[in-house]
């Protein structure tokens, strides 16, 4: 917990620095620091201590998106290249000369753009400015490289963030995307040219880094006819007073994300600015657009905006668990109306092969309970979490043990403790090994959330009854099923079936 701390302020610190002592003569480094926060938020991490591979396309179309809205002329009522900002000091950017030459063909947005021929084109120049400027640049402070987010590897394919450096920027992303964007725009302000279209007064934080408005109100109709003309947070009918929000405040994730929007009177949406809304809203936005609504969704907005279902779902279990950690408050309704952010857990379900939506999973029936006022959790002697087949168990012989140290906050109503039984998952960088004790968590029908790529335990019936376990990384399929993966290569990847239940998130092999 105390190395985690430590980790973090180091983190700030460096951020800090980078900001001061990094040579910024053009805005890219500010770019590719906002690219990668929005990765780490949008893509679920094993535990807080794990590295994170990210592709270089993944980056360059982070770039093409953080870039859109400065091709386009500033102020509106010039035109031509000579209207628009300066991204360096020097002669225009590529990748704005590119966008630019987009939208003087009729590419009106982006999804156009990954439709169109000119999308080739303008994605290679993205790659060629992220490998030969900001990529390999950005960590060097005072003319000296300090590797602390990534090592200067120089792959062509792909950087991977050090150990612990995702969950910081999951943590304070809201922080580093601030000071990104503020960089960025004094950087902009600070070129000469620039400050003769950009006046005495203006609007450029909007026009550098808004939402495109009109674009919205593509989505109203959908959403109001998904949601039968009534406000998504008070649910009374709605009338002329229809607004689009951003479920996920924009000012917590600044992406346009299909399945992030939902119709709101005008009142409650202004009531409910930019907090994150209460569990019960949580849970009624999932069940309507990344459940039953999903591909209807997608179907129409995907010409507007990006449409991902779990990449809206990641960002979402992201910012609610920034708002746990951080004991925020939580938007219930009306304009004080608030609950306290509470600890959740993600879910899935696996469904069959021809199904489109995901089932709900029964919640485990365990009575998990402390006898004094140590804490100690649940160990489940007769429960063999397989690391091989599927085993048979039961949660008979419970029995208390002190909770391990160094795990974080555990709750014995929560977490439990069960052996590993087998090998199959004792490969890679952190092997599992046959006998050793499991910290679990358990998950819940009520807290639901993404587990792609994460560790899970899962529940399923024997022909006589009794529950059998199995132990293995969950991985989700272009087709909709999933595939259960061993870490070591001996053990062949199975696909889920609908018999199958996730049962617990597996946290960490404990010391004994």
């Amino acid at each position: 917990m105390i190395g985690a701390m430590q980790q973090q302020l180091d983190f700030i610190a460096y951020i800090q620095r980078m900001l001061v002592e990094g040579d910024f003569s053009a805005t890219y480094k500010f770019a590719l620091l906002h690219a990668i926060a929005d990765v780490c938020v949008e893509q679920p991490l094993l535990s807080d201590q794990s590295e994170l591979v990210i592709e270089l396309p993944t980056l360059a179309d982070k770039l093409i998106t953080l870039y859109w809205h400065h091709a386009m002329p500033f102020p509106s009522e010039h035109t031509g290249e000579s209207a628009l900002l300066l991204q360096n000091t020097g002669a225009q950017s590529k990748v704005i000369s590119v966008l630019f030459e987009c939208q003087q063909n009729n590419i009106r947005n982006l999804r156009q753009l990954k439709q169109s021929s000119f999308y080739k084109p303008t994605f290679n120049a993205a790659m060629a400015t992220l490998k030969s400027g900001p990529l390999w640049r950005l960590q060097i402070l005072a003319k000296q490289e300090e590797c602390f987010l990534y090592p200067h590897t120089k792959n062509t394919k792909f950087i991977t963030l050090n150990a612990g450096i995702a969950s910081c920027f999951r943590r304070f992303y809201d922080l580093v995307v601030y000071l990104a964007k503020n960089a960025w725009l004094q950087k902009i302000q600070s070129i000469k040219y620039n400050q003769t279209l950009i006046g005495p007064q203006s609007q450029l934080h909007d026009f550098l880094f808004g939402f495109d408005r009109n674009a919205l109100t593509k989505a109203k109709p959908v959403l109001v006819e998904l949601q039968s003309n009534s406000c998504f947070y008070c649910q009374k009918p709605m009338k002329n007073d229809i607004e689009v929000d951003h479920f996920i405040p924009f000012a917590r994730y600044a992406n346009d994300l299909g399945h992030n929007f939902v119709a709101a009177h005008r009142t409650c949406n202004n009531n409910k600015r930019d907090f994150l809304a209460a569990q019960q809203h949580r849970e009624r936005w999932q069940n309507q657009n990344l459940v039953v609504n999903s591909q209807i969704i997608s179907n129409e907005l995907s010409a507007y905006f990006h449409c991902d279902a779990d990449k809206s779902l990641a960002v979402s279990n992201w910012a609610y668990q920034v708002a746990q950690a951080n004991n925020a408050k939580l938007w219930l309704g009306n304009k004080d109306h608030f609950e306290q952010a509470k600890p959740t857990a993600d879910i899935v379900a696996f469904p069959q092969a021809k199904q489109t939506e995901l089932n709900q999973v029964a919640e485990p029936v365990i009575s998990l309970k402390s006898t004094d006022n140590a804490l100690k959790l649940p160990y489940f002697p007769n429960i063999k979490i397989a690391c091989g087949h599927f085993k048979t168990g039961d949660e008979s012989d419970m029995e208390l043990m002190d909770a391990p140290l160094g795990a974080g906050k555990l709750d014995p109503q929560v977490h439990f403790l069960a052996h590993a039984s087998g090998n199959s998952m004792n490969g890679g960088k952190n092997p599992i090994n046959d006998g050793d004790l499991l910290l679990l968590e358990l998950i819940t029908s009520d807290k639901a959330g993404s587990l792609r790529g994460q560790i899970v335990a899962i529940e399923r019936d024997d022909i006589g009854g009794d529950g059998q376990y199995l132990l293995r990384k969950v991985n989700k399929l272009p087709n909709g099923q999933y595939e259960l993966i061993a870490q070591n290569p001996d053990y062949e990847v199975m696909i889920a079936d609908e018999s199958m239940r996730t049962f617990a998130r597996f946290k960490q092999v404990v010391a004994e």
